[in-house]
């Protein structure tokens, strides 16, 4: 009878690995058990290890590789030959991306039988694509391996494989799980009593390891190497191989798909933990089709957030840590109790933002992504509204905006739910109604200014706008009120009453100041939805 290995929680790297052992486990049809604390499973589980490890990252994340769009192209060269003369700038497209990812290592022994020449749009033919098609099915499993694994340059100290999973997290160079798994199986029979030596993570003895973590990136150092940053130049860093291999599945743990990471460390339990990580991945595995690789596991975080009974999150979402991996480096939020309930609170104010972007020359920003990073940061939205408003108003070649006056209400409502959230809910419908108010003010403004002037929107309202909102930048009520005036002063018209309250408070001359703006310089159409997720344009 085998030994049962049973794995309990610790801190967030683990944490990620216990998900990542469940999910290998549970794709290779293994036996486990999960209680409260811990995972325990059988010590046979760890026979041909290595290739559950890989059968499970390539069934996940074939989608997203290289291998799956060459297969993609492919296929679609094959269909349409008969009417390649029609199609010829898709072929000549379609082969020149082929030939380009057909150049990186996984592929190398197809380059060495194909050679680029024969996959030019001169030199094509019905054989070449049907031989490339054969040799994509024979060695589909080496391929799509490799483009796993990826490969870490530790000169550069980045990926070579922007798109590769495991060596966002581990050292290639250093992953060994067959040598991993045997040295458990030897752990497990070993006699430890006279053992002086524990385990840095877990306390277990055990005879002098030697690995201690250094195959971990981004967090640890290789203590041979660089023994002045230990004290007195002696590490104290060994773990056991139960441990070791727990680390080794940190990339099946992390949801990464382009290059992003996300990890949920909610780690009341490892049943909530694993039940939050999986309505991460399944969602993120649903949006591969769509192609929208900026927002995915954002989204997918949102979703796991807002898909959990309300009442018991309340309780087990506190302060729940998220870790984030994106451009070589992990970040680090806290989900706070305020937080989780902005984002449930602003469902469909978000969802508004998906589609919504700018760009800043080559660099494309997606709204959505800034303002659930600025929630997670817990900063409000005056400056990415401030932001959006100069953006539409400044004409430069540098700056494209894809977003309308309609993204910037949901923003401003998405802000009060912020500000406005902890004073209940009735404070946040009462803000909302002064705030469609403050926007209907600046539209009637508007529309007065280009009756009077057909070119105001031109002069007058974009001049206006920007005194507006250097004054709301600089948070000079005194300034925004006196341009105020001097508007209706000009149309011969009353200030409306609740545009007096922007005197209130800086978060009041934020809140109403920045919708009347909006409104100034936008559209309004008369069936505007009442929750904010509206659909206007400008």
């Amino acid at each position: 009878m085998s030994s049962k290995i049973r794995v309990g929680l610790g801190d967030w790297q683990f944490n990620a690995g216990v998900v990542g052992l469940y999910n290998i486990l549970k794709h290779a049809g293994e036996n486990y058990q999960i209680s409260h604390q811990y995972i325990e499973f059988d010590e046979k589980a760890l026979n041909d290890f290595e290739n559950k490890y890989y059968d499970y990252l390539i069934k996940t994340y074939e989608k997203t590789t290289n291998y799956y769009e060459i297969k993609d192209k492919l296929k679609t060269l094959i269909n349409l030959w008969a009417e390649r003369e029609k199609n010829n700038n898709l072929y000549e497209k379609y082969l020149q991306d082929i030939n380009t990812k057909l150049d990186n290592s996984p592929y190398r022994k197809i380059r060495k039988t194909i050679p680029k020449r024969q996959l030019n749009i001169k030199n094509i033919n019905l054989n070449v694509l049907t031989k490339l098609d054969k040799m994509l099915k024979e060695d589909k499993t080496e391929i799509l391996k490799k483009e796993c694994i990826g490969y870490y340059n530790q000169q550069s100290g980045v990926s070579n494989v922007p798109k590769a999973i495991v060596d966002k997290y581990i050292n290639t160079n250093m992953l060994n799980l067959q040598k991993t798994c045997g040295d458990l199986k030897k752990y497990m029979e070993e006699d430890k009593s006279n053992s002086k030596i524990e385990c840095f993570i877990c306390g277990n003895k055990l005879k002098k390891n030697g690995k201690g973590l250094n195959f971990l990136l981004n967090t640890y150092f290789d203590a041979e190497r660089k023994k002045s940053h230990i004290w007195n130049l002696i590490s104290d860093i060994e773990i056991c191989p139960v441990c070791e291999l727990v680390y080794c599945c940190i990339p099946a743990g992390f949801v990464t798909v382009y290059g992003k990471g996300l990890f949920i460390n909610g780690n009341t339990s490892v049943e909530d933990l694993i039940n939050l990580n999986t309505v991460v991945k399944t969602e993120v595995l649903k949006t591969l089709d769509e192609n929208i690789s900026s927002s995915l596991t954002y989204r997918a975080l949102i979703t796991a957030i807002n898909k959990q009974d309300i009442s018991k999150t309340q309780y087990k979402l506190q302060d729940v840590q998220i870790i984030r991996y994106e451009n070589n480096r992990y970040r680090f939020n806290i989900l706070s109790k305020n937080v989780l309930r902005v984002i449930r609170n602003s469902e469909k104010d978000l969802e508004a933002l998906m589609n919504a972007y700018y760009r800043e020359g080559k660099m494309r920003f997606n709204i959505y992504d800034i303002t659930i990073d600025r929630l997670l940061n817990n900063y409000n939205m005056f400056t990415l509204i401030y932001k959006l408003l100069m953006y539409k108003l400044t004409e430069s070649d540098s700056i494209d905006t894809y977003y309308n006056m309609s993204h910037v209400m949901n923003l401003n409502y998405i802000n009060i739910n912020y500000l406005k959230g902890v004073e209940g809910m009735d404070k946040v419908k009462e803000n909302k109604a002064i705030v469609k108010d403050a926007r209907s003010y600046g539209y009637h403004l508007r529309k007065k200014y280009l009756e009077k002037d057909k070119e105001a929107d031109k002069t007058k309202i974009r001049g206006m706008s920007y005194r507006m909102l250097n004054a709301l930048k600089t948070k000079n009520a005194e300034m925004f009120m006196h341009n105020v005036i001097t508007s209706y002063m000009y149309i011969g018209e009353e200030i409306p009453s609740k545009l007096t309250m922007a005197l209130e408070s800086e978060e009041d001359l934020g809140i109403i100041g920045y919708a009347f703006v909006t409104g100034l310089n936008g559209y309004i159409k008369e069936n505007d939805n009442k929750d904010g997720g509206e659909s206007n344009e400008n």
